[in-house]
């Protein structure tokens, strides 16, 4: 017997969990009418019997935290829907109230076991906390990346990525991104075929990268030395920057810049400046009927063919895709 468990605290996004429980649902059911013989079960897991979601509803657990160590269960798979949060203030204090506490508990009890470990948006937090994603590679909903890093230094982390695993565990970025989070789980327990199959009925398109859909306002509480820095490079985008220019403009050395560009962001300063180009050039493609030509010339590209091999290594789609 397989083992799916839904790890649900209260307050968790209700779509984020019924996004999880009926892509599993639905590729059981695929699995069923393919002839598909299986022994695969999917238990949700909460605190206190009934789990309350952010926005209302109300979900009855199968089991609770504290009775699986001694129920015999050991997960192939624990996914831990979104919670929704907003900032590293509500992160504080959720990991103040006793149902987290338990949680990581439980999570740490679990991956002894084996257990492969799945969260999306502030979850991941969850598995930071834990010690679980040090010295690997994840990634989380981009407006809490800074949080992130700051909390999590040891954590090797690419914002930028709709999903990323590493060893046992996946994570994936902002909340429905839990799609593409659980169709990995269906790969992996069901076969890519049954994975295949949910994403075309459930008209599930591939999205590598959650980059292009990031917005500005994202640093807002981040060094004002680095909101200045990209309030600079969108005013001169058209120009070539170079990291000299950049740092003479905002009055600091260049060394200073790129600690606190890598700081707040994890990237060095020329590619913190192509991603501004490209987050610009991505909002022209998808809202004016400019060539691709120029556009690459409004954000400072020589030609629309550079501009296309970035976007699709940094997007993971083409200019007409975005279109």
């Amino acid at each position: 017997m397989k083992t799916i468990l839904i790890l649900a605290l209260d307050g968790v996004m209700a779509s984020s969990l019924a996004i999880t429980i009926d892509t599993l649902n639905a590729a059981l059911g695929f699995l069923a009418a393919a002839g598909k013989p299986h022994r695969i079960r999917v238990l949700t897991a909460g605190y206190k019997r009934r789990i309350s979601t952010g926005g209302g509803f109300a979900l009855q657990a199968d089991v609770l935290f504290r009775d699986i160590p001694a129920s015999g269960i050991q997960p192939d798979w624990v996914v831990i829907p979104g919670c929704g949060l907003v900032d590293d203030a509500a992160i504080t204090a959720r990991f103040a109230r006793k149902d987290v506490t338990e949680a990581l508990r439980l999570l740490q009890a679990v991956g002894d076991g084996g257990a492969r470990i799945a969260a999306s948006c502030s979850s991941v937090f969850l598995l930071g906390e834990a010690g679980m994603l040090d010295g690997r590679r994840a990634t989380t909903t981009w407006w809490l990346a800074s949080a992130f890093r700051s909390r999590f230094p040891d954590v090797a982390l690419e914002e930028t990525k709709m999903i990323v695993s590493d060893g046992p565990y996946t994570t994936a970025g902002a909340a429905f991104s839990q799609l593409d989070l659980t169709l990995a789980i269906v790969a992996d327990i069901m076969g890519a075929g049954i994975a295949r199959l949910c994403s075309r009925y459930m008209l599930i398109d591939h999205r590598a990268s959650q980059a292009r859909y990031m917005i500005s306002t994202h640093i807002r509480h981040m060094d004002p030395t680095v909101v200045a820095a990209e309030r600079w490079i969108d005013d001169h985008l058209a120009a070539p920057i170079s990291v000299t220019a950049l740092s003479s403009a905002l009055a600091v050395s260049p060394k200073t810049l790129s600690r606190r560009i890598a700081a707040a962001t994890g990237l060095p300063p020329i590619k913190f400046i192509q991603r501004r180009r490209l987050l610009h050039a991505s909002h022209l493609i998808e809202t004016t009927s400019m060539s691709i030509e120029a556009v690459a010339a409004s954000v400072g590209y020589q030609d629309g063919t550079a501009l296309r091999k970035l976007i699709k290594r940094e997007f993971g789609a083409t200019p007409s895709a975005l279109r």
